[in-house]
C-alpha cells in the first residue's frame, strides 16, 4: 500500500449507516487509537478523500452487492485501497470488526475489565480474506464474566439467559451492538428454565386442581404436571401467552419439566401415551410442547419454544417429533468429563442419545453441556482437555446451538477467565487450535514467567483425571473434594508448581502476580479439605483465616451453586471448625 496512506486513514460507513454498523466503527476507532494514539474520522462513503486507506465497516459500496450471509457471518477482506469489514445485517460488522482487531491486529479481551492492545505506526492490512460463520447459531458461554454485554459481544456470545438467582445482574446486548437471543425469565426463581412451576405454582393451584399434578405412587403431587388433562393444558397456554405479552423482548421462552421433582405423571392417560412413544416420557412431553407452541405461534411468530431432554425425557422418543417452533435441548449433566463424551465410556449413554435426536430434531437441536464443578466452584477442575472435543462433537452432530454452563457465581472460581475465553473462542470456531488458544491466554493473561508452570499445572491434574478415566471412573460435575482422583504426591506437585507460578508472576508484574495468586485459591482450598491426608502439618485455623482473607480481597461472594448470600460465609465457619483435633 501506498506510503501516502500512512497518514490519511479514514474509517467508512455506508451513507446510510444502521446503529450496529456506528457501534462497529466506533469499536474499530476506539481500537486504532488504543494502538497507534491515532482517533480516525468516521465518514461517509461519499465523501471518502483521495488518496486514503480505507476500513470499510457494513454494507459499503465497495463491499458489493449484498450477499446471502449465513447468520453472524463476517467477512475481513483486505482490498486496494483498506480493508473491507462487513458480514450479517445483525452482527456481522460489529463481530467482523472484532474480528480483526483480534486476529490481525492481536488485540486481546482476557475479561470483562483486562484487555491488551499491541502499539503500533499504522495497524497491519490482513495477508488474506477471512471469512466465517460458526456452525452454532446460538452461542452462550454462561459464566458471570459472559454478564457484561460489551464482553459478550467481543467473544461473539449472542443468547442472555438465567439459570436461577445471581448475585450480578444479567447485561443485555444492546440492538446497537446487534441485540441477543433473549429467553423469557421467569420472575419466581430468576431463571429462564423449567418453568411449569413458573407458568402454574402449585401453591396457587394445586389445591384446587391437584388432577393438573402428576400422579406418583399412587396420589397426586406437586413435582411435575398430568400433560393429558385438557383443563391444565388449557390454563398452561393462556399463562404462556400472557407472560409473552409482558415481554415482547423475549424470543425464547421455555416449556419444561420442573428440576428434580420426580419423573413423569403415572395416570393411566400420561403412562399409555408414553407407551406410544416407546417408553420414552420425552415423547409425552414433546407432544404437549408442540401444543403449547402451535398457540404460541398463532400470537407471537417470531417466537421460539425450548424444552428439555434431562433426565428421565433424555431419551429420545419413538414418534414425537419437535414443530418447527421449537427447540429440543439436550443436557449431559449425568456424564463424566474427564474424557471426550465421543469415547462413549463415561457418557452414560448422553452420545447415542445425542445421535438420535440429531436424526429426530434436525435443524431443532440445542445442546446443555456441564463445564464446571457445581459443588465447589473453588477447587481445581480438571477437564481443560475434554472441551474442544465435545464442542466439535455438538458440531458434527448438527446442534444450531450450544449453552455451556459455566461458574456465573464466583469471582475466583478455577480459571473460570480461561475456561470462558477458551469456549467462547470454539464456540464461534470449533476447528480452532485449543492447544495454541490455552498457550496464548495463559502467556498474555498470566504472564510469560508463570505460563509454563501453570500449563504443567493445569496438565498434571488432566492426567489425574485421564488415569481416573481408564480405570472407567467418572468425574461429574458435582463434587465437593478433588480426592477421589489425584494422590496426595500430585496434590503437593500442583501445590509447589503454583507456587512457583506466583513468585514469576510477582516478577513479572503487579496484574500477572494478582491474576494467578486468584488462582492458587483452588489448589489452597483442595488442601483446607484433605490437611491430615495430604500431611500438612502447619496451623490449619491460621491457613484458613487466610484463604478467607484472600476470598475476601477477590469479593467471593459465594464457592457453589446457590440462592442464599449466607452460603459462603457460613462455609468459612465450616471450615474453621473443622480444624485437626491435637
Amino acid at each position: 500500500m501506498p506510503d501516502e496512506f500512512a497518514t490519511r486513514e479514514v474509517i467508512v460507513l455506508p451513507d446510510a449507516p444502521t446503529a450496529v454498523e456506528r457501534s462497529a466503527a466506533k469499536e474499530l476507532a476506539d481500537g486504532i487509537e488504543r494502538m497507534t494514539g491515532r482517533l480516525l474520522p468516521i465518514i461517509a462513503e461519499s465523501t471518502v478523500p483521495e488518496p486514503s486507506r480505507r476500513f470499510y465497516v457494513g454494507a459499503t459500496r465497495a463491499a458489493g452487492p449484498a450477499a446471502d450471509w449465513k447468520p453472524d457471518e463476517i467477512l475481513v477482506k483486505p482490498v486496494a485501497d483498506g480493508v473491507i469489514l462487513t458480514g450479517h445485517p445483525q452482527r456481522g460488522a460489529i463481530y467482523a470488526v472484532d474480528t480483526y482487531l483480534e486476529d490481525v491486529c492481536g488485540v486481546r479481551w482476557w475479561t470483562s475489565t483486562e484487555a491488551h492492545y499491541p502499539s503500533y505506526g499504522r495497524v497491519p492490512q490482513p495477508a488474506a480474506e477471512i471469512r466465517h460463520a460458526s456452525p452454532f447459531t446460538y452461542r452462550e458461554t454462561y459464566y458471570l464474566d459472559g454478564f457484561d454485554a460489551d464482553f459478550k459481544v467481543r467473544l461473539k456470545g449472542n443468547v442472555s439467559s438465567l439459570t436461577r438467582f445471581m448475585f450480578a445482574p444479567m447485561n443485555f446486548i444492546p440492538p446497537e451492538k446487534g441485540g441477543d437471543h433473549r429467553l423469557y425469565f421467569f420472575k419466581g426463581r430468576g431463571s429462564a428454565y423449567h418453568c411449569f412451576v413458573e407458568i402454574l405454582p402449585p401453591w396457587e393451584h394445586f389445591a384446587a386442581h391437584p388432577e393438573w399434578f402428576s400422579l406418583r405412587d399412587g396420589e397426586r403431587r406437586a413435582e411435575q404436571l398430568c400433560l393429558v388433562n385438557p383443563a391444565m393444558k388449557e390454563r398452561f397456554i393462556a399463562e404462556t401467552l400472557r407472560r409473552l405479552r409482558e415481554d415482547p423482548a423475549a424470543v425464547f421462552i421455555q416449556v419444561s419439566q420442573n428440576d428434580g421433582t420426580g419423573g413423569a405423571c403415572e395416570c393411566a392417560g400420561c403412562q399409555a401415551v408414553i407407551a406410544e412413544e416407546g417408553g420414552a416420557a420425552s415423547g409425552f412431553y414433546l407432544r404437549f410442547v408442540n401444543d403449547v407452541a402451535a398457540a404460541v405461534e398463532q400470537e407471537f411468530p417470531h417466537v421460539t419454544v425450548d424444552t428439555f431432554a434431562y433426565h428421565f425425557t433424555r431419551k429420545p422418543p419413538a414418534k414425537a417429533r419437535p414443530r418447527h417452533n421449537v427447540t429440543v435441548r439436550l443436557c449431559d449433566i449425568t456424564s463424566g468429563f474427564n474424557e471426550p463424551l465421543e469415547t462413549r465410556r463415561l457418557d452414560d449413554g448422553f452420545t447415542a442419545d445425542l445421535e438420535a435426536w440429531s436424526r429426530i430434531a434436525p435443524g431443532r437441536l440445542y445442546v446443555w453441556d456441564y463445564v464446571a464443578n457445581f459443588s465447589s466452584y473453588m477447587l481445581p477442575r480438571p477437564n481443560l482437555g475434554v472441551l474442544a472435543a465435545n464442542v466439535r462433537l455438538f458440531a458434527r452432530s448438527g446442534a444450531i446451538g450450544v449453552f455451556e454452563q459455566g461458574d456465573a457465581l464466583c469471582t475466583a472460581g478455577a480459571f473460570a477467565p480461561l475456561m470462558h475465553w477458551l469456549l467462547a473462542h470454539l464456540l464461534w470456531n470449533p476447528a480452532a487450535d485449543e492447544k495454541a488458544l490455552v498457550q496464548d491466554f495463559l502467556g498474555g493473561y498470566y504472564g510469560p514467567g508463570a505460563a509454563p508452570l501453570l500449563k504443567r499445572y493445569l496438565d498434571g491434574f488432566n492426567s489425574a483425571a485421564a488415569r481416573h478415566a481408564a480405570q472407567g471412573k467418572k468425574i461429574g460435575c458435582y463434587h465437593r473434594n478433588i480426592d477421589f482422583f489425584i494422590t496426595p504426591a500430585e496434590a503437593r506437585e500442583a501445590r509447589g508448581l503454583m507456587a512457583a507460578a506466583v513468585a514469576a508472576a510477582e516478577r513479572d508484574g503487579r496484574d500477572f502476580a494478582r491474576r494467578v495468586r486468584r488462582e492458587k485459591l483452588s489448589i489452597d482450598h483442595a488442601f483446607l479439605l484433605n490437611w491430615q491426608v495430604w500431611g500438612e502439618k502447619g496451623d490449619y485455623r491460621a491457613a484458613v483465616n487466610d484463604w478467607i482473607e484472600t476470598c475476601r480481597e477477590f469479593g467471593v461472594a459465594a464457592f457453589r451453586e446457590t440462592t442464599d448470600r449466607g452460603d459462603f460465609p457460613n462455609y468459612c465457619k465450616e471450615l474453621l471448625a473443622a480444624a485437626p483435633a491435637g
